[in-house]
């Protein structure tokens, strides 16, 4: 994926996620799973196996969902669902390469259901397991527990997975090995996950 690619899918993102349904799914959570991922690709080492610009472009359409659905247990579980039925005409603008688009689909088709149900990406593509891990580490950072308890004031669901995110987190950080494609990451975001 070409720089210029890239920066049209940031700015298409930054500007369509300003208009988000969802105040947990925002162009800064998105940024800050680009920012995991661009971390763990430094961690392992892997910068000439992947291609950074695809990975980030993944990490930034991967919540894209949010600005034609609000948050609640239907869309969470409809959420590849809803993923298939856009992001095929989002990326229809960018002059994507078959590969590229095949990847930049699977990644952000599967990064859902690490937690709770153990879904990993173990026979997807490398993209698909660092963004699934990255959105993980992520959903348990301590500012993201902080905006969820902000986010109770204007959505219901909100309010009931509030009531239950500290025993869900102190779970998911006791077992994240369980909920993490590439667990030899996790020593590096242990001091975002305390």
């Amino acid at each position: 994926m070409t720089n210029k690619q890239l920066q049209a899918i940031e700015k298409y993102t930054k500007d369509s996620m300003a208009k988000t349904l969802d105040s947990q799914h925002d162009f800064n959570h998105v940024d800050q799973v680009r920012k995991n991922a661009l971390r763990m690709v430094k961690i392992l080492k892997i910068e000439k196996e992947i291609d950074e610009n695809l990975l980030q472009a993944a990490c930034l359409l991967h919540d894209i969902l949010y600005i034609k659905h609000k948050f609640g247990f239907v869309t969470w579980m409809k959420e590849a669902k809803y993923l298939r039925e856009m992001l095929p005409d989002i990326l229809e603008k960018f002059d994507l390469s078959e590969t590229d688009r095949y990847l930049l689909s699977e990644a952000v088709y599967h990064h859902t259901f690490a937690f709770p149900f153990r879904r990993l990406n173990h026979k997807y593509s490398l993209y698909a397991q660092i963004l699934q891990d990255a959105d993980q580490i992520e959903m348990i950072d301590k500012t993201r527990i902080i905006n969820l308890k902000e986010g109770k004031k204007f959505s219901r669901f909100y309010k009931i997975i509030s009531l239950f995110s500290g025993l869900f987190v102190k779970r998911i950080r006791k077992n994240i090995n369980k909920f993490i494609n590439i667990p030899e990451i996790i020593d590096y975001f242990k001091e975002d996950l305390e």
